[in-house]
C-alpha cells in the first residue's frame, strides 16, 4: 500500500473511532469495509478488516466476538449478492445495509442470551435502524473521497 493510501486509511480509522464515541450503537468501520471490497485488493482488505475487528473487539462489551461474525456476514453476503447488483450501485448498499442491519440485531440476541447478558431490544433495534440509514451515507461519502485519492494516485 503506498503511503498517501494508508494515511488516508488512518484518517478513516481515526475519524470512525471518533464518531463511535458519540454514536452508541453504529458501526462505522461497515461502510470502510465495503469500499474495501469494491476496491478488489485482498491486502488492503485485509489488513483493514484485521485492524478494524481488533479494534471493535477490545471497545466491544460482549465476550465473545459478534463482530467477527458480522463482519463475516459482510463478506459473504457482499460477494454473494456481487453477481445480482453492481457493487458501487446504491440499491446493492441500501440491501446490504438492510441486510446486516437485520443479521445484527439476530447476532447480538443469540449471542446476549447464550452469554446471558442483558439486552434492551428497543435499543437494540433503535441502533440497527440507525446503522441501516448511516450505512449508505457514510459510504457514499467515503467512496466519493476514494475515487478523488485514486485519481490523485494516477496523476
Amino acid at each position: 500500500m503506498k503511503v498517501l493510501n494508508v494515511l488516508w486509511w488512518f484518517v478513516y480509522t481515526s475519524f470512525a473511532l471518533f464518531l463511535q464515541i458519540y454514536t452508541v450503537g453504529v458501526d462505522f468501520f461497515i461502510p470502510g469495509i465495503i469500499v474495501a471490497l469494491q476496491e478488489k485488493r485482498i491486502w488492503q482488505t485485509s489488513i483493514v478488516l484485521g485492524i478494524f475487528i481488533v479494534i471493535q473487539e477490545g471497545i466491544g462489551t460482549m465476550p465473545f466476538g459478534n463482530v467477527f461474525l458480522w463482519y463475516s456476514l459482510t463478506i459473504i453476503f457482499f460477494y454473494a449478492w456481487r453477481w445480482f447488483f453492481e457493487v458501487e450501485s446504491l440499491m446493492f448498499i441500501l440491501l446490504l445495509s438492510l441486510a446486516l442491519s437485520v443479521s445484527h440485531y439476530f447476532i447480538v440476541s443469540v449471542l446476549a442470551s447464550v452469554q446471558d447478558i442483558y439486552i434492551d431490544y428497543n435499543a437494540l433495534r433503535d441502533e440497527c435502524v440507525y446503522q441501516m440509514l448511516l450505512t449508505p451515507i457514510i459510504w457514499h461519502a467515503i467512496s466519493y473521497l476514494r475515487k478523488g485519492l485514486r485519481n490523485a494516485q494516477q496523476d
